[in-house]
């Protein structure tokens, strides 16, 4: 009876020592790897950084809350993570630059190529103009005239106009100012600039507050919006990320974002 009674339980645990390592091989191999939530979002929280200041990205509504294609993407992302969404918002072009490489936020949503030393890049989610305006009594026949000894250019120091055009100008010259509206104006009308450089949406909104500035014809350069990841995440990380921005173009989700911010000069990237 003893000898019985021993066997059965020898074979039931080895049915579930079985069972056991089964389910293990399924969870982590044949239908997917390990769960990588906590290596995106260590904190248990999707901390997404975002520059606030970029009516392209994000705006702030009467009520004080934010809203925008970022907010909308970065919500959908921690969504399928399955964390609670977090925007960490920065007010100039050059803090968001400083940010990377400091821990202060689990992906980035923004201009593609931003220190790219310290990040990784997945999927562009967005293509954005950019495109000149000129300051009243200033006249340049398209984008292509502006780059003229005497000329000089305004753009926000840090962001993704002032990194294109300090290559890509020959014989311009460029004049850094704080990134938004009110100061490009300033410039503009001071004399300081005899253009502002930027993305569509803040040149007609510069072309808007400021008579006789006229918007120059032509874009100087198309900037791709994309997912950032601190340099050093897993490859399944990094594939997990692409496919779900992937997932949210596909959708329709990046397309109804840009249609509601009512932004101009941009499109959803091809996938």
């Amino acid at each position: 009876m003893t000898a019985h009674m021993d066997t059965g339980w020898c074979t039931r645990t080895a049915l579930l020592s079985a069972i056991v390592l089964i389910a293990s091989q399924i969870s982590g191999g044949a239908f997917g790897q390990p769960a990588i939530s906590p290596e995106i979002a260590p904190r248990g929280k999707l901390r997404v950084a975002i520059l606030a200041v970029n009516p392209v990205l994000m705006a702030r509504k009467p009520d004080g809350t934010s809203s925008g294609v970022a907010i909308d993407l970065g919500r959908f992302i921690a969504d399928r993570l399955g964390v609670p969404f977090e925007p960490v918002l920065y007010s100039s072009a050059e803090a968001y630059a400083r940010s990377f490489g400091q821990g202060e936020w689990d992906i980035a949503l923004g201009a593609r190529g931003a220190r790219a030393e310290l990040a990784d890049y997945g999927p562009n989610f967005m293509l954005v103009d950019n495109l000149y305006v000129a300051a009243p009594g200033r006249e340049f026949a398209d984008a292509g005239q502006v780059d003229r000894p005497g000329v000089k250019v305004a753009v926000a120091k840090d962001g993704a106009p002032d990194r294109f055009l300090s290559r890509a100008l020959r014989a311009a010259e460029i004049v850094r100012i704080p990134a938004g509206r009110v100061a490009a104006i300033e410039a503009l009308r001071s004399g300081k600039a005899d253009v502002y450089g930027s993305n569509g949406m803040i040149v007609h909104a510069v072309a808007d507050g400021l008579p006789g500035a006229k918007v120059v014809p032509g874009q100087f350069t198309i900037v791709p919006q994309a997912i950032a990841i601190p340099k050093g995440r897993s490859a399944a990380a990094q594939g997990k990320l692409a496919e779900i921005v992937t997932e949210a173009k596909r959708t329709g989700l990046v397309q109804k974002a840009i249609d509601q911010a009512g932004v101009r000069g941009v499109r959803v990237a091809p996938q």
